[in-house]
C-alpha cells in the first residue's frame, strides 16, 4: 500500500511547500491534498513528484529508506525496478542542470545589454 504522507514529510524536509509541488507537476492545491489523503494517484504523478521531491517512486511504497546521509537504499521488493539510488547524485545532476541554464540566461542578458548600450 502506498504511504503518500511521505509526499508532506519529504517535502517539510526539503523546505519545500505542496503548493510548490502543485505548481512544479500542474495540479491545483486541492489536488496534490486529495492524493496524500486519498493515497491514490497516476504513476505518471508519483513520478513527478518524485522528481520534485528528488527521491525514486518507489519510496512511495515502502520498500525504500532514507539514511541520515541523504542516500536511498533499496530493503527489495517490488520497488526494486526503481535500483538503489543515491539522492546526492541526483541533486547535483539537477544543480548541473539548472547552472547551464542560469549560464545560458548570463550570457542572453549579457547580449542584450551590449545590445542596448549600441544604440
Amino acid at each position: 500500500m502506498a504511504n503518500f504522507q511521505l509526499i508532506r514529510d519529504l517535502a517539510e524536509k526539503k523546505k519545500i511547500t505542496l503548493h510548490e509541488i502543485a505548481i512544479q507537476i500542474g495540479i491545483s492545491d486541492d489536488g496534490i491534498q486529495k492524493i496524500i489523503r486519498k493515497g491514490s494517484t497516476t504513476t505518471k504523478t508519483l513520478e513527478d513528484i518524485a522528481k520534485v521531491l528528488e527521491v525514486p517512486a518507489g519510496i512511495f511504497f515502502g520498500d525504500f529508506n532514507l539514511s541520515g546521509n541523504n542516500s536511498v537504499t533499496n530493503q527489495g521488493g517490488a520497488a526494486s525496478i526503481y535500483g538503489d539510488a543515491n539522492m546526492k547524485v541526483m541533486k547535483n545532476k539537477n544543480e548541473n542542470r539548472e547552472i547551464a541554464h542560469l549560464k545560458i540566461l548570463l550570457e542572453e542578458k549579457e547580449r542584450t545589454i551590449q545590445i542596448l548600450m549600441n544604440k
